[in-house]
């Protein structure tokens, strides 16, 4: 099954609270699409988050206020499930982009590693991780929800799991370098959108 998401920026002189009631309407108006403000401590990210669930992205440009969206369809291959009623959570979505010189094999490793983060630590309540099928420089999504913004300011990104192994993977010091950058982005999520799936 394919899923979209997309990260909106605002013009600097946009106005947020109008966009936010557009983007509010345009949600209800596309059934399970899911729209969030980033919070502060995003890298590389837009302004919001936005799940399409099938939506046309073209839509999200014409909203008040918006100077790019950038799009992607990812394919999902792997995914689980601890809190599928999560309520008042926050959403993480991180966007890699692998480079193109590194065999499929270490991708995989890779792609196993991250997904088995959740063994790891509780404080992933769902998660998701998607290879992007659409035309986008980004090359995967990998998705968690949590409880709370603490969970991922202070188990996941701070785990000796996350440091200590999976880390080699994103920082050049190492031979098993893989990913070139990333886009961090996390937002408040009233209700879980990965346990919908």
């Amino acid at each position: 099954m394919q899923a979209e998401l997309a990260q909106v920026y605002l013009t600097a002189d946009a106005d947020v609270p109008a966009f936010e009631q557009a983007l509010a309407l345009w949600c209800q108006s596309h059934s399970g699409a899911f729209g969030g403000r980033n919070l502060p401590g995003c890298w590389g990210a837009g302004d919001f988050s936005v799940e399409l669930r099938g939506a046309d992205s073209a839509s999200l440009e014409a909203l008040p206020g918006v100077a790019r969206v950038d799009w992607l369809s990812h394919a999902p291959i792997g995914a689980g499930k601890r809190a599928p009623g999560l309520s008042g959570g926050v959403l993480r979505t991180l966007l890699l982009r692998v480079r193109a010189d590194v065999p499929a094999s270490q991708v995989e490793s890779l792609e196993r590693e991250l997904l088995a983060m959740p063994d790891y630590m509780a404080g992933i309540r769902n998660w998701q991780l998607g290879r992007v099928t659409s035309g986008s420089s980004w090359t995967h999504v990998w998705q968690q929800e949590f409880a709370e913004v603490g969970d991922l300011h202070g188990e996941y990104l701070l785990h000796p799991y996350h440091w200590g192994w999976v880390d080699r993977w994103f920082d050049p010091a190492f031979p098993e370098w893989t990913v070139e950058a990333i886009c961090h982005a996390y937002c408040p999520l009233p209700t879980s959108i990965l346990a919908a799936d």
